[in-house]
């Protein structure tokens, strides 16, 4: 498992089964045994915090990564790995978290 892996997950819900993308930073993923994941969806609403994939990771469709919507779960609720996003891809979801998360300002004085 690895940052920027999708995999598929039941979220339960009106979400139901979906593919969600890993962004815990690599570093830490072997050692714990929750991750943090983005929901990702068929339909864009035009939102600055979405993320247009198309169908990279192997999607059987053009999807959106909607960093408003993070979930930490256990790595035993992810059961089906499609593919991997590259890394310009993860640079923009990273960027599009730190909107969605208000954390412009945090950001800058680094």
């Amino acid at each position: 498992m690895n940052r920027g892996d999708i995999w598929y997950i039941d979220l339960g819900g009106k979400s139901g089964k979906r593919p969600v993308v890993v962004i815990t930073r690599q570093n830490v993923i072997e050692h714990l045994n929750k991750v943090t994941v983005v929901e990702i969806t068929t339909k864009g609403k035009g939102y600055p915090t979405e993320v247009f994939i198309d169908q990279k990771g192997n999607l059987p469709v053009s999807s959106f990564v909607q960093t408003d919507n993070i979930h930490t779960i256990p790595k035993n609720r992810l059961v089906k790995y499609t593919g991997t996003l590259d890394t310009s891809i993860m640079k923009e979801i990273s960027f599009k978290i730190i909107l969605a998360l208000g954390l412009e300002e945090a950001a800058e004085s680094i």
